[in-house]
């Protein structure tokens, strides 16, 4: 009878545990209030081992549907900038500045076509300062007198100065397109731009007239703060005329700021980003790589 009332009290303090997917779903667990009974103990051990064993099933089955889930969830994603206006636009990496695959450059008489475009650096220091992006712009007429050069490579292209001074010499419209990229004093951007022109003019034998011209053109930038993302754009049309548009961002360029005569002048101009030795290396080596592709 003391045994049969001992498991009465037992029976009747149980709570049950039950794991929907386990083979010990039916098996109860005795309360901690009541006694337990020799015969119970094994089957409460292996209940809670089969417990144990469910519960990790079921985490891992759990970590396996969230990684179907996630493996198969299309993540939007950005669009990288080299993608941004394709068909449209040229992005030039280091500055991420883009340049329109075609323009009506003031004072042209017709649409240019992007040959390439580049970077300008200023080393200060141990620093490399991004100054400005520059894009030629050529009537697409121009390839028919390079023909000559078209079955060069890129790199004997590069190294062939011959071929600059056939494309600076062609008798057809361009434009150098600059975009600054941070704010800068007209005077500082004329400095670099005009000690860079002068000992070529010299070279060439421009005498007073180049020197004149050269005056000229920078006084279309002193005393003129030039604003991150400014517009200008250096044109050439037949025979002989630079004309000069600044336009700040976010405006449309219209008619030249001002225009000047002269050839010595602009065979220096050009030759500062198409010679020897060019301020912008990278814009350089992209107009060889594009210049056949504008036709």
């Amino acid at each position: 009878m003391a045994a049969l009332s001992v498991t009465m009290a037992c029976l009747t303090s149980v709570s049950v545990i039950k794991s929907p997917e386990s083979q010990y779903a039916s098996t109860t667990r005795l309360c901690s209030t009541a006694p337990i009974l020799p015969s119970i103990q094994p089957r409460r051990t292996l209940y809670l081992s089969g417990l144990l064993v469910d519960l990790l099933n079921a985490q891992n089955h759990s970590r396996f549907a969230f990684a179907q889930a996630s493996s198969s969830r299309k993540i939007p994603t950005m669009p990288t900038m080299a993608s941004v206006g394709v068909g449209h636009e040229v992005v030039e990496p280091v500055t991420n500045i883009k340049f329109s695959k075609s323009t009506n450059a003031p004072g042209a008489s017709k649409e240019l076509v992007l040959a390439g475009a580049g970077v300008r650096e200023k080393k200060i220091a141990f620093l490399k300062v991004k100054v400005y992006a520059v894009g030629l712009y050529v009537d697409p007429g121009a390839i028919s007198s390079l023909e000559a050069w078209k079955s060069k490579g890129t790199s004997e292209l590069e190294k062939d100065e011959s071929f600059f001074k056939a494309l600076i010499d062609i008798p057809v419209e361009k434009s150098l397109r600059i975009v600054l990229a941070r704010d800068i004093e007209g005077a500082q951007f004329w400095g670099a731009l005009g000690e860079a022109l002068a000992p070529r003019l010299k070279a060439a034998g421009a005498g007073a007239a180049g020197e004149q011209a050269l005056n000229s053109f920078g006084d279309v930038f002193k005393n003129r703060p030039l604003k991150d993302k400014t517009v200008i754009f250096l044109t050439w049309t037949q025979p002989s005329t630079l004309h000069i548009s600044i336009t700040p961002e976010g405006r449309s360029p219209s008619a030249p700021d001002a225009s000047i005569d002269s050839v010595a002048l602009l065979s220096s101009l050009y030759d500062v980003y198409l010679g020897k030795d060019p301020v912008s290396p990278s814009a350089k080596a992209s107009i060889v790589k594009g210049i056949f592709s504008v036709a």
